[in-house]
């Protein structure tokens, strides 16, 4: 016996092979340092490292190294060039091997050229122009660092979704996490799935402990799933820290050669990531201090190569927290604190207002007020709140307390009666706290409020109202005072005020202008608190308003219920009878109602803008049919301090619902005319000199980007593109048939229930086996779980129905059949010949077509290109055809309805022209084959080259700008500090934070040398060593009629 016939053959560089089950690239090969000893077998002999690279499409990128000796039961698959002979019975049915090629065709990714977008066909949405935007600017730099501040209800998962998808199918990410407010992670999930085809895992206790019951107690579902989905609330706590810690250790150990935890961050409402915004004290000046979540996020994105941030209102008016995001966002350009670059600014961000999009269908806002007349008791009542606050704040001197005190009884009794008697109960009851400083303003009522906890008790309101008591901020009550204003506040705890009366009259006319039967129309009413909420909902039912027709979301909502409702509320009405949302804040963040509802109440306003703007996006955002009306309360009298109070809330609503404040600077404007309407004093803002930074950011977040002309080539290559990768419905509906009649599934069943609606096919998806069955996630809804949905190819057909699943080439069924008909390239044991013969009635002369894949490696097995193209030559003469023919011949040929295999004699005549040794017609083949194939690795190399260079060109420009900026900002901070004599900050956190970004800004400085040649070098190896495969995955005879009917006589 030969014993070397037992060693396994070696794989090469460039050849596939089938490894535990998947199929990988080979990208390199290492003998081992030492001999095995002869004592392991016979032979001795050296082992062999191999590094792979997946090529199956639900880890595309994914690497594994195996020792290959060691390996059991791997093959590698043969040289794919053309086949040496072919036989009559082995032809392939045409309509089948058209479906393989369109997987071929559609798997062929480019990182080669930025222009070329894959993303939006892999995606079930109907893209806008304006939504390419992003991709177009993650696509144009090395790494994708960008801050989507679109206007709210434009569609930034969207825009953010294609980015994400653009870089999977690019190879240039693999892994992605996405941080959101808690309430936004069922959505998160949902829309990558239904949209995208990405599945996502939402990683939080029940997670976990559901991992340790499966893989173990050391298992880490951060290291387990690719994708993952955590809330801005489970991030900074203890757990999830301690997880990320074992993820970050493993990015920065040099011995796996990885430099990033995750290759994307997506984090949503990023406001929320940004440092708290603090108030200036005695009229000096504040400065941001970070959060536990601000530091949380920094320490995920510096291991994490992309970043994307979304938020419609990312500025918070405190330059320094504006910088820190900037700094999460890129810090290559940005530092905390430091000078804003507002070149680097204009490049990161993003941001188009409704108002710049004309055309897009967006409509103008009416805004319109409910009159009220409050009833005497109700403005005899606030009267005597008033009075006892402004006695009370004389009598102790003590200015900040009793502003924000008064400010926090006001905002509840303006809330509604029962809440503000639920909160004076709890004062009453509550022992004295530690007192509360000024500037604890923006934390109780601007942009430091957390977002989960909107609507619940426990809350920071509720707790610095406690807090205050130390000081007494109530201290010229007499007697029983408080006690009859909280009892006379709880003695509307069943029974409606007179705005609320307005509100039942308002929802009547509407929802059942008869008094019996109720309309199609629905409304959401927003209010601040849980317990106006739940006055709200009682009084309500007791109005005929029951569980059927009245739906409520609040903070504590589990997100699974959060989710149903929303279903249930933007679905077709005449099928669901809920009419009426009440909605707290926690429900104003990221739930799209635009639907079915265009009518939205503000029961109350928010001292916030952006919470007030956030309420309104829910039905002012793309797909809104109709114009969004937005309703305020009014007073119809303003003789009495309640109602001068309540016009000035509506005043300012109402200025801030018709965007007459710009992003940047409505918190701080409309924080100073709160605190000076209702403290009665006047905000200070202490004036910085020099270039001032807010309005560098509010500039770069103005909008109105030179967007027509843009827009118009964005749409144009989009609808080149779709062109050129033959995506049309029959064709996507030809690779799943061909997918299911090869894996020996039952056939998609034609549905003709829509027929009146439109002429697109619709099937019903029959039972699957269990191979199929992650594929059909997403078919049915939470409003019925476990009945599916019928599906069509046509986007047009599915477009603004909820009945109807438009199957998408990113869609798992899409996914799935493409990955079974391009796994029948290296199968070894695949039904597929790859060969067909057909004749085509028009066509102009019979030819054979080499349909051909080539992809180009770089360094790490990294793919950079793969194009899949053809070459044809002439049956009869010599020459070869011009690619742009043979493309539109094979189309003709292929894209034929009832396509026919050619018959026998037909195919036993054409065996006899490729089977001949040296067959002419082979050989000619071939050389074309050889001849294409290089020049377009030529094109694309040139091509890669010229990418490289102006990656780094641009990567040395950035760290330029980074650097004269860092030294300019130092040098402010230094002559800041000089003229202030060390008193810049009264509050020593804050001046702490200060000199830790000043030093840190310094050893920005110091390392950016390094940090240049490391990103340079980073950039010259993704483009090094670039090696072609080229394959051939198919041949197609293609004969004319004549040529047909001469050889069968």
């Amino acid at each position: 016996m030969d014993l070397l016939a037992a060693i396994p053959q070696l794989p090469e560089p460039g050849q596939v092979v089938e490894v535990r089950g998947s199929t990988w690239a080979v990208s390199n090969v290492q003998a081992q340092g030492l001999p095995r000893s002869p004592a392991d077998e016979s032979v001795a002999q050296l082992s062999h490292v191999v590094e792979l690279q997946s090529l199956d499409e639900g880890s595309l990128g994914a690497q594994l190294t195996v020792v290959w000796e060691l390996e059991v039961g791997h093959t590698v698959t043969p040289a794919q060039g053309l086949p040496d002979v072919i036989h009559a019975d082995g032809f392939d049915q045409p309509e089948t091997l058209a479906g393989f090629i369109d997987a071929m065709r559609w798997g062929a990714v480019t990182s080669a050229d930025p222009n070329r977008y894959q993303a939006p066909f892999w995606s079930g949405v109907n893209v806008e122009a304006y939504q390419l935007e992003p991709l177009r600017r993650a696509l144009g730099a090395p790494r994708a660092n960008l801050l989507l501040a679109d206007d709210v209800g434009l569609g930034k998962t969207i825009e953010a979704g294609l980015v994400v998808q653009e870089l999977f199918l690019r190879h240039r990410a693999r892994t992605a996490v996405v941080v959101c407010p808690p309430s936004l992670a069922l959505k998160w999930q949902d829309e990558m799935r239904e949209k995208f085809g990405l599945e996502f895992t939402i990683v939080n206790s029940e997670l976990m402990a559901e991992v340790r019951r499966t893989h173990g107690l050391q298992a880490n579902p951060f290291q387990i799933f690719p994708r993952v989905i955590v809330s801005m609330a489970w991030l900074p706590q203890v757990r999830a820290q301690r997880l990320l810690r074992d993820v970050y250790a493993q990015a920065s150990n040099p011995k796996t050669g990885s430099r990033y935890a995750f290759d994307v961050l997506v984090v949503d409402e990023a406001h929320h990531v940004a440092p708290s915004s603090p108030s200036a004290i005695a009229g000096g000046r504040g400065y941001a201090v970070d959060t536990q979540r601000t530091v949380a996020v920094r320490q995920l994105a510096e291991k994490c190569e992309h970043r994307l941030f979304l938020s419609a209102t990312p500025h918070n008016g405190h330059p320094e927290s504006f910088t820190a995001l900037m700094e999460m966002i890129d810090p290559r350009r940005f530092a905390r604190g430091a000078n804003l670059d507002s070149t680097a600014l204009k490049d990161v961000t993003v941001r188009r207002l409704k108002t710049d999009l004309a055309g897009k269908g967006f409509k103008k806002r009416k805004v319109s007020m409910i009159p009220f007349d409050p009833a005497d008791d109700e403005q005899r009542m606030f009267a005597l709140l008033d009075e006892i606050v402004t006695k009370s704040a004389k009598l102790n001197g003590t200015r900040p307390t009793g502003d924000i005190v008064t400010m926090l009884l006001k905002k509840r009794f303006l809330s509604s009666p029962f809440a503000f008697g639920m909160t004076l109960k709890s004062y009453l009851a509550s022992k004295a706290g530690r007192g509360l400083s000024e500037d604890e303003y923006d934390d109780i009522f601007g942009e430091g409020q957390a977002d989960e906890e909107e609507g619940l008790w426990e809350q920071d309101e509720s707790e610095k109202l406690r807090e205050s008591k130390e000081s007494d901020p109530l201290s010229a009550a007499e007697p029983g005072q408080l006690e009859t204003l909280a009892n006379w506040g709880l003695g509307y705890e069943s029974r409606a005020d007179t705005r609320l009366d307005q509100l039942i009259r308002f929802l009547n006319a509407i929802c059942r202008p008869d008094g019996k039967l109720w309309s199609n129309e629905r409304v959401v009413v927003f209010t601040e608190y849980a317990h106006t909420l739940e006055w709200l909902t009682r009084v309500l039912r007791q109005k005929g308003y029951d569980d059927e027709r009245l739906a409520v979301i609040q903070g504590s909502t589990p997100p699974e219920e959060r989710e149903y409702i929303r279903s249930q509320f933007t679905a077709d009405p005449s099928r669901e009878p809920v009419r009426v949302l009440l909605a707290t804040d926690a429900a104003g963040e990221g739930i799209d109602l635009q639907t079915c509802c265009h009518r939205l109440v503000n029961f109350d306003i928010p001292f916030n803008p952006s919470r007030l703007e956030q309420r309104i996006g829910r039905i002012d955002r793309y797909g809104q049919t109709q114009q969004p009306e937005v309703y305020h309360f009014a007073p119809e009298r303003e003789s009495s301090t309640y109602g001068s109070d309540l016009r000035f809330m509506e005043i300012i609503a109402r200025k801030i619902a018709q965007v007459e404040y710009d992003l940047g600077s409505a918190n701080q404007v409309v924080g100073a005319e709160i605190q000076g309407h209702f403290g009665e004093r006047a905000a200070t803002k202490a004036k910085s000199k020099g270039v001032d930074t807010n309005e560098v950011i509010n500039q770069a977040l103005a909008g109105g980007m030179e967007l027509n002309a843009r827009l118009t080539q964005l749409e144009q290559g989009y609808d080149v593109s779709r062109t050129e990768m033959h995506l049309d419905p029959a064709n996507l509906r030809r690779v799943v048939d061909t997918a299911l009649r090869i894996n020996h599934q039952s056939p998609l069943i034609p549905n003709y229930d829509f027929a009146q609606d439109t002429d697109a096919e619709v099937f019903t998806v029959p039972s699957l086996t269990a191979g199929w069955r992650d594929t059909l996630r997403g078919l049915d809804t939470r409003l019925d779980p476990g009945v599916l949905r019928p599906i069509t190819f046509d986007p047009d057909a599915a477009d603004g129905r909820a009945d109807l699943v438009y199957v998408h080439l990113g869609h798992p069924i899409v996914q799935k059949a493409q990955r079974l008909l391009r796994r029948s390239l290296w199968s070894i044991d695949s039904t597929l010949r790859r060969v067909t013969a057909v004749v085509v009635d028009d066509l102009e002369e019979s030819f054979v077509a080499a349909v051909t894949r080539m992809v180009l490696v770089g360094r790490g097995g990294v793919r950079l290109h793969e194009e899949v193209f053809l070459a044809g030559v002439r049956l009869h003469g010599r020459r070869a055809m011009a690619e742009e023919r043979a493309e539109a011949a094979l189309d003709t040929a292929l894209d034929q309805e009832d396509l026919a295999l050619a018959d026998d004699r037909v195919r036993d005549q054409l065996c006899d022209l490729w089977n001949v040794p040296d067959a002419p017609l082979r050989l000619r083949l071939e050389e074309s084959m050889r001849a294409r194939a290089q020049r377009k690795q030529d094109q694309v190399t040139e091509q890669l080259q010229r990418r490289e260079a102006a990656d780094v060109q641009r990567a040395r420009d950035i760290f330029a700008a980074f650097r004269a900026n860092l030294r300019d900002s130092l040098a402010r901070l230094r002559a800041e500090e000089a003229e202030a004599q060390g008193q810049l900050f009264t509050d020593a956190d804050q001046e702490r934070q200060w000199r830790r970004d000043r030093e840190a800004m310094q050893r920005r400085l110091d390392e950016l040398d390094d940090e240049e040649a490391r990103e340079i070098t980073a950039i010259k190896d993704r483009y090094a060593d670039v090696k072609p495969h080229t394959t051939a995955a198919a041949v197609v005879f293609a004969l004319t009629r004549a040529d047909a009917d001469g050889w069968r006589d």
